[in-house]
């Protein structure tokens, strides 16, 4: 199976990381590399080579708000080096709900300072959706991509009429309500993510089986060539913001 790409994972949360982003490399695999802090990206800047295949992207996880301020300037130092950022957003589950107000400002300032230069947004939205699209569409957002997408479908098709995309994965395969989303969405509009090591890899007893993972998805939606698809829309998501695939 050739085209195949996940657009959203957690490279530097595996034990094996060199392994698994070289293996990106080795087997021509588009991988979006979404880190949780901009001292993160920093640092994994200096420990990961350029790729053609494997991007890293740019993040301030709103999970992790309670814990640790934005870095603003740092943020601003290290956006002209990339074009993505993720992983960002708003999470108002109870856990997290705290520091909504921090969140909400640093996501502001994301969005802001994202949007001025075209960078492509892998988007946290956990029970805070509406939010999340007055703030994109406030900021003039033009490429957004919402990862492990959970609200409504209401507010999805405002996402939807506005353009973005949404990266979906087989945990969402695999639940009632997980299914009526992807069903949802535009074929047009569908990106494959895993959110590994956090969302569920393993189809046919393999720790992260991607192959499977599209056939699952090929199946269920009753699709043929389902990765031609995600690799169009991949592909056109790019030449969109002026970037090319490989």
């Amino acid at each position: 199976m050739n085209n195949l790409s996940d657009f959203h994972i957690h490279i530097d949360y595996f034990k094996n990381y060199n392994q698994i982003f070289h293996s990106f490399n080795k087997n021509k695999i588009y991988a979006l590399f979404v880190t949780n802090l901009p001292e993160i990206f920093q640092q994994c800047r200096k420990e990961f080579p350029d790729s053609k295949y494997v991007k890293l992207a740019l993040g301030y996880n709103p999970q992790l708000a309670n814990k640790y301020k934005f870095n603003q300037s740092l943020f601003d130092d290290l956006l002209p080096f990339t074009k993505y950022v993720g992983e960002v957003g708003l999470d108002y589950s109870k856990e997290f709900l705290a520091s909504k107000n921090d969140q909400q400002v640093a996501f502001e300032y994301i969005c802001f300072q994202s949007a001025k230069l075209n960078r492509i947004m892998s988007i946290h939205s956990r029970k805070a959706e509406s939010d999340v699209l007055s703030i994109l569409i406030n900021n003039n957002v033009k490429f957004a991509v919402l990862h492990w997408y959970s609200g409504n479908k209401r507010i999805l098709q405002k996402a939807v009429n506005q353009g973005y995309y949404f990266s979906v994965n087989y945990s969402m395969l695999s639940t009632q309500k997980g299914f009526d989303i992807i069903r949802s969405i535009p074929l047009d509009r569908l990106l494959i993510e895993t959110d590994a090591p956090f969302g569920n890899t393993n189809v046919n007893g393999k720790h992260y089986d991607l192959p499977g993972i599209y056939n699952k998805f090929s199946k269920k939606l009753d699709i043929d060539s389902f990765e031609i698809i995600i690799h169009q829309n991949l592909r056109r998501l790019l030449e969109e913001q002026g970037n090319v695939l490989y």
